[in-house]
């Protein structure tokens, strides 16, 4: 008899594991059709049901960033570095989260804990880097964009961050040679800084690829 009980918990766990799960990727084809409000009614209750689930409860902090509320994201993320300390994309979110609630600080204390775990991952010193040009502390941001477009030649905001930040350090020539460079790159937005603050614009920077 106890072995028949046994059996038939055994049996709906299963149950209920292969519902979450299927739930679970319900909700992620939500997220990818950007539906997050659907998405978090499936989230929240794969949460509720199985809190000690990181998966569940890093999809729900997605969504809830998506969502704008950046507390109940934050919250979550917390939660998730506290659970799993060396995972380095959920300081990055945490990062992310701090910008949106301009603690500016805190932002940078997260990423910087990111690029701890992980120093090959471009956009972790992009995002601390933009962080320290609001900042104002130009210097030190133009080192993170630096290793930024070092990890990531392509990546065209960063020359177009670093450009700013030549610019405000009084570095005119070398913010032209980053903005044309962000401009070739895809960064259409440089075309204004360009036409504003380099006379020689679209020569030679252009005409000279």
């Amino acid at each position: 008899m106890k072995l028949a009980v046994l059996f038939s918990l055994l049996l709906v766990n299963l149950c209920f594991a292969q519902t979450d799960e299927a739930l679970n990727n319900k909700g992620v084809e939500l997220i990818n059709k950007e539906l997050y409000k659907a998405a978090l009614s499936i989230f929240n209750d794969l949460v509720k049901r199985n809190p000690q689930s990181t998966l569940y409860r890093s999809n729900r902090a997605t969504v809830l960033f998506n969502l704008k509320d950046y507390k109940q994201a934050l919250s979550d993320y917390l939660l998730l570095i506290k659970e799993i300390p060396d995972e380095n994309e959920n300081y990055f979110q945490a990062g992310n989260v701090y910008e949106q609630l301009d603690s500016l600080d805190k932002a940078v204390y997260y990423y910087g804990k990111a690029i701890s775990i992980d120093k090959e991952n471009h956009l972790y010193f992009f995002k601390r880097g933009t962080i320290y040009l609001k900042q104002s502390q130009y210097k030190i941001a133009i080192s993170d964009f630096t290793k930024s477009i070092e990890l990531n030649s392509d990546h065209n905001n960063s020359y177009h961050n670093r450009g700013i930040a030549y610019y405000k350090t009084g570095l005119k020539e070398k913010a032209c040679e980053d903005w044309c460079e962000a401009l070739l790159k895809g960064n259409t937005i440089s075309a204004s800084h360009l036409e504003k603050n380099c006379e020689k614009y679209p020569s030679p920077c252009l005409l000279s690829k």
